[in-house]
């Protein structure tokens, strides 16, 4: 039983009704790729500094943002690691490449962007009610500054186009987050991107939000509840990226995927 709501619940549902079906409600739990243990790695060392930052004044020394992001990665894998059946010979490999991938992207946060940001709110939870929506919608701020602006940190292999960041969910409920913890909007919305390569860099990108993104947002809430209800939920496109072995856990056993697409190709010998 779905108790509360949340934005990756929303973007699952909105890919693939068919795969938050059998998450959320079926509770048959398939953890993430690798990418996601690398992103968890560095917001937990990201957060750890900014706590310590809110508490002191001051960031954490780089071995010790370097120390966390790697072993709150190697945490992450305990929990486990989706890979697809043909990247199998190649995990181990790409776990210790996401060990390294970890430390040079929290060296990026930590000389970068960390000196940068004097922290109000860190890592707050904050439940959110949105006109029409039956349940409480769960939010969870990455950084609220004292120069009131959100940031939200994110991991990536490219670097974003700017419509990413204007057509993400995010900035919106984390907006209504911020009003209703402060009293009042931010006054800027930025995403911040690490950008994986052989040379890391930042990307930073601003958007904007206004009362008719809140009502777009509640609007989609509320469709997405009354497909809950009526027990629809609509497989994702043949076509779309996400419906595939690679990054599907749930393919094999897809009802919506024909016999002759679950069959592995043979491997060169």
């Amino acid at each position: 039983m779905i108790t509360h709501l949340s934005l990756s619940q929303l973007d699952m549902f909105t890919r693939c009704g068919e795969q938050y079906r059998r998450r959320y409600l079926e509770e048959e739990i398939i953890p993430p790729g690798i990418s996601a243990r690398i992103g968890s790695g560095v917001h937990k060392a990201a957060e750890t500094n900014l706590r310590e930052k809110k508490r002191t004044g001051h960031d954490l020394p780089l071995d010790a943002v370097q120390d966390c992001a790697a072993e709150a990665y190697h945490k992450a894998l305990q929990d486990g690691v989706f890979f697809a059946p043909e990247d199998l010979p190649s995990a181990k490999k790409a776990l210790a490449e996401g060990k390294d991938t970890v430390v040079s992207l929290a060296t990026l946060f930590r000389k970068e962007l960390a000196p940068t940001i004097t922290p109000a709110l860190v890592e707050e939870r904050i439940v959110i009610d949105l006109p029409g929506v039956d349940l409480p919608v769960v939010t969870i701020l990455d950084v609220y500054t004292e120069d009131k602006t959100l940031r939200d940190l994110k991991t990536s292999g490219k670097k974003w186009h700017d419509d990413k960041a204007h057509a993400s969910n995010q900035p919106t409920a984390y907006r209504e987050a911020v009003r209703q913890a402060t009293g009042e909007y931010p006054a800027a919305l930025l995403f911040d991107v690490l950008v994986n390569g052989k040379t890391p860099v930042l990307q930073t990108l601003s958007t904007q939000r206004d009362a008719q993104d809140t009502a777009i947002l509640a609007r989609k809430f509320q469709l997405m509840c009354a497909s809950i209800n009526a027990g629809i939920f609509l497989p994702a496109q043949p076509d779309h990226w996400c419906c595939g072995p690679r990054f599907c856990g749930y393919f094999f056993t897809c009802p919506h995927i024909p016999a002759h697409r679950k069959i592995l190709p043979k491997r060169s010998a």
